[in-house]
Formats: C-alpha cells, sequence, structure tokens
C-alpha cells in the first residue's frame, strides 16, 4: 500500500521511515521561533525538537479543511543530542469520532543511532469531514466544557514563559515553509480568518518551561499528554505556566505535573499533564 497525504485512514498502516538530524538549521528555528537566546554549548537538545519528525503527516483526510491538532502524547527517553542523526518510524493506530470531527492517531518511534528509542509521540489530528469551503466553525471558548471545569492545578508553581506571538516567528519557527500556521491566505484555504499558531509552537512553549525545570531528568523520563483547547492567533499574548505536584498515583518514583498556556484574557488555549522521575 502506497503511503501518501491521500491514504484512506485507517489503522494499522506501516507509515514508513524518515531521518531527522539535530542540525543548526532545527536549533536556530527553533530558538528563533521562541525567541529564545541560543545556548553556545549545549550538552542536549530542547526535547520538542523531537516534533520536527512526525510521520502523522503521512495520513491525511483528502478533504483536510479545518483540520486542528486534538491531543499530543509524549514519552521521553533519552535526551536527544545537537548534530545526532535519528531515525523515526511511523504507524497508524487509530481512527474515531470526536463531536463533529474525525480523528487519526498516529505513532511516531524516534530511535538513535545505537538503535534505543529516545523519543515515542502519538499525535491526534483532527479533521471536518461534512465541510470543505467556507468558514470553519469553531466552538464558542466559553462554552466549552475545559473552560467551564478546568481549575489551575495545585502545586509548586515553575515559571511563566511570556510571549507575544508574532506572524514573524511563526515565519521561524516553521522553518520558513507556506502553510495556515504561517501565511493568512493558505489559512482561509482551509476555513480560517487568520493563520493559526501552530500547536507545535505552543506545546514547545510547554516543553522548553519543562526543559528549564528539570533539564535531562525530564528529557530522558518525562512523560506528557497535551490538550489543545483553543487556538491562538498572531499577536495574542501567552502565558505558559507549570506546577510541580506529589508522587504519582501508579508509580511513587515518579512527580506528576501540570502546565498550561493561558491567554493574556484568561482563555486556556493548551493544557498538560505528565509525569517525571526525579
Amino acid at each position: 500500500m502506497a503511503i501518501g497525504k491521500f491514504v484512506e485512514p485507517q489503522p494499522g498502516v506501516d507509515l514508513g521511515t524518515a531521518q531527522i538530524v539535530i542540525d543548526e538549521r532545527a536549533l536556530d528555528d527553533y530558538y528563533r521561533g521562541l525567541e529564545i537566546e541560543q545556548p553556545g554549548q549545549a550538552a542536549s537538545a530542547p526535547s520538542m525538537v523531537a516534533a520536527n519528525v512526525d510521520m502523522s503527516t503521512r495520513m491525511y483526510f483528502e478533504n483536510d479543511f479545518g483540520n486542528l491538532w486534538l491531543r499530543q502524547e509524549w514519552d521521553f527517553r533519552k535526551p536527544l543530542q545537537p548534530g545526532a542523526t535519528y531515525e523515526a518510524s511511523g504507524r497508524s493506530l487509530d481512527v474515531y469520532q470526536r463531536r463533529d470531527r474525525s480523528v487519526i492517531l498516529t505513532e511516531t518511534v524516534l530511535k538513535d543511532e545505537s538503535g534505543d528509542v529516545a523519543v515515542v509521540q502519538r499525535h491526534h489530528q483532527s479533521f471536518v469531514l461534512d465541510q470543505s469551503e467556507g468558514q470553519v466553525t469553531l466552538r464558542d471558548p466559553s462554552k466549552k466544557e475545559g473552560a467551564r471545569s478546568y481549575s489551575l492545578p495545585q502545586g509548586k508553581p515553575f515559571g511563566p514563559i511570556v510571549r507575544t506571538i508574532s506572524l514573524e516567528m511563526c515565519g521561524s519557527f516553521f522553518h520558513g515553509d507556506r502553510n495556515y500556521h504561517t501565511d493568512k491566505e493558505a489559512s482561509e484555504e482551509l476555513g480560517f480568518t487568520d493563520v493559526v499558531v501552530g500547536g507545535k509552537m505552543t506545546m514547545s512553549l510547554i516543553g522548553e518551561l519543562l526543559d528549564r525545570r528539570f533539564g535531562d531528568a525530564w528529557k530522558s523520563s518525562g512523560k506528557l499528554l497535551v490538550k489543545f483547547t483553543n487556538i491562538v492567533w498572531p499577536n495574542e499574548t501567552v502565558l505558559v505556566k507549570g506546577v510541580l505536584q506529589g508522587a504519582n498515583s501508579d508509580d511513587p518514583s515518579r512527580r506528576d505535573i501540570a502546565c498550561w498556556v493561558e491567554k493574556d484574557n484568561g482563555v486556556i488555549a493548551v493544557v498538560a499533564e505528565g509525569s517525571l522521575e526525579l
């Protein structure tokens, strides 16, 4: 079965392999895109650089109108090394419905040159299959379950990282590519009124917060479930915050964490929960 953008999505399909090199461009685009001062001699790369290879892009619905990131799951096992080459392999795990959206769940496994698993990521991409033109209907943030029920988690706070995300930052972060995360016309073609700040970008701000607070302990043992609850638009200011919580109920050797991305108008755009060994 040939793998391409318009293969009919279904579970159990081998999505092939790809290589990722943690080279200067990958690091420059990450740091410039997030407006972070690049360290001179870093022992390990940012954890979320792993998102540069995501095999989910090999399985889409032909009608990709209004598609959005829904969730991302992470399992970090070894810190990524600057200059190193990694092999990614992918497969589709599930296709399911969530409200008015169809969701494809894929898995990407990243291995280092010795064959050890460095990172496992599972990506949930959502599509609106009953619409192909006009403007995509987005749920009112105030009426979402998360907006009504999400209460800020308790724990020892760390952060915040504060950013006003400009269109120029989006262009740098997404390697200068033209897509709905960098170009308004491309975004309008998919039914959005403006550029959609990429989920990979806001998620990477959470990763940066965790990298700063926990370093290689996070990069070698972190687990995280990220949920995208509201779109971030260009020129909006976001605050990325986290809390360190108690021992994990399933594994007392691990500590729970919670992070979130909050717009300056109070709307929660991303929530994440996970754990790490400390």
